[in-house]
């Protein structure tokens, strides 16, 4: 094996047709372990001009860069890739072409429920909790395994997602212990969280976060017990 070089393969959808492309990359020393992002940006210098992605800190801030690494959600900027691996578009969510997905109709699932009348008053100092949902970077990786989120018809032309997943949770969940929330308003999110299928929780035994969030704990669980009455 050269130890110039990583053979990786590029899973890409084009014009609705799936294909596969083996590519070389060349390290810039024999000790390089190179990111996935690293791979992609040499595909489109050196390959194929065209190459869709996204991309956007390379520090783990802004979770706009997941990718699959072997079917499992990565994010490109952090993942380290190895011989043989295959790259592809998150297998979550509606691909538009390359590695570049449909993201808008999970972000517009929150459209109406941020009534918060202070607004940013930094003044009134929130619970820890919240403080721990505010580390999420919008990846999306939690998609992975949700039977939530698998019940989403993506050929629905909708605006938005008629069933919700981890993120969209996390969300309400954030808002709901958002000191600025007034209580009037709580009511409705729960009922936010129990319309885009709460339920499907209550027989799953969790989600997993890419930054580390405990999703279960924090998220999850308060929303079930406060729509359900569980203890």
């Amino acid at each position: 094996m050269d130890k110039n070089t990583i053979e990786v393969k590029l899973s890409l959808i084009r014009n609705n047709k799936k294909k596969i492309i083996k590519f070389k990359y060349k390290k810039k020393s024999q000790e390089e372990r190179p990111m996935a992002l690293d791979i992609l940006l040499q595909v489109q210098e050196k390959k194929i001009d065209d190459l869709a992605f996204r991309y956007g800190c390379r520090a783990r801030n802004c979770g706009i860069c997941t990718i699959d690494v072997n079917n499992k959600p990565r994010l490109a900027c952090r993942s380290r890739v190895k011989e043989g691996d295959t790259l592809s578009a998150i297998n979550t969510l509606p691909i538009i072409q390359d590695f570049v997905v449909e993201r808008d109709k999970i972000s517009k699932q929150m459209i109406g429920y941020n009534k918060i009348s202070l607004k940013n008053n930094l003044n009134v100092e929130a619970d820890i909790t919240y403080h721990k949902l505010t580390a999420c970077i919008e990846c999306y990786a939690c998609l992975e395994g949700c039977p939530m989120h698998a019940k989403n018809d993506f050929s629905e032309n909708k605006d938005a997602y008629t069933y919700g997943n981890p993120f969209s949770l996390l969300k309400l969940q954030r808002l709901y212990v958002d000191p600025l929330t007034p209580d009037y308003e709580k009511a409705t999110i729960i009922s936010k969280a129990k319309s885009l299928g709460l339920e499907t929780c209550l027989e799953c035994p969790g989600c997993k976060c890419s930054v580390g969030i405990n999703l279960k704990e924090d998220v999850i669980k308060p929303l079930l017990e406060k729509g359900f009455k569980r203890n």
